[in-house]
């Protein structure tokens, strides 16, 4: 087999090898950078709650105070009421009144929905802090499991580099070129077999003429469809 396809074919399996790893590596990291952007989430939603639930007690507690005050102010008018003398100055202080008990049902109104929203936002607070417990906790458990692991896995990827830099200085630098190129877009697979006329890439046709250039080893030639770097097995019965 021609010696540059030869060399392809093992550095694509070098490279293949190099997916693999670094997905793998990939992988067993995102768990650990999962829960800890998880974490992140309910320390910020917890801390916006926290802060929100401060001011609302700080409204809740001007509300309680102006409708202590709004009591009072009814408690006046109706003794001021007692001592009116004529139905004009009576008429003023039940006016007086009822648009004191106006705001006091919409002060009751306002104090009750921030009392309904203050449970709901209590018991999402508590159960904010054991989530973020909960991830902290597995946080530690996930990067004790994979300490040990994503060292070994970058060990093999620097070999791996190593491998590929010795392989790929014995190939031609346009012929390299164009087989990343080809690795890159076509799912890792930039050198695939000529078999029985057809392309074992792409499954397209070859044209007979071509593939019997492919047949004699010559010099390197690529699929007319998906453009992979095609070989030709001498073993292979056709």
């Amino acid at each position: 087999m021609l010696e540059e396809i030869t060399r392809l074919m093992s550095l694509q399996a070098i490279d293949r090898e190099l997916r693999e790893l670094e997905e793998a590596l990939a992988s067993v990291s995102g768990r650990s950078v999962q829960l800890r952007q998880e974490a992140l989430d309910y320390a910020a939603e917890l801390e916006g709650l926290q802060l929100e639930d401060q001011q609302s007690a700080v409204t809740r507690r001007n509300l309680e105070k102006e409708l202590a005050e709004n009591e009072a102010r009814q408690r006046n008018k109706r003794m001021r009421g007692n001592q009116v003398r004529n139905d004009r100055e009576s008429l003023a202080v039940d006016h007086e009144i009822d648009s004191l008990k106006e705001t006091k049902q919409r002060l009751e109104s306002e104090l009750l929905a921030m009392m309904e929203t203050a449970e709901q936002r209590t018991a999402r607070i508590k159960e904010l802090r054991e989530l973020s417990e909960q991830r902290h906790t597995e946080l530690i458990e996930a990067e004790k499991e994979t300490a040990a692991q994503v060292e070994d896995l970058k060990i093999s990827i620097s070999k791996q580099h190593v491998d590929r830099d010795l392989m790929k200085k014995n190939i031609d630098a346009a012929l390299l070129q164009r087989y990343e190129i080809i690795f890159s877009r076509r799912a890792g697979v930039a050198v695939t077999e000529a078999k029985g006329g057809t392309c074992q890439g792409c499954r397209m046709r070859l044209p007979p003429q071509l593939y019997n250039e492919i047949q004699k080893h010559l010099q390197v030639h690529f699929c007319p469809n998906c453009q992979r770097i095609l070989y030709f097995e001498t073993t292979a019965k056709e």
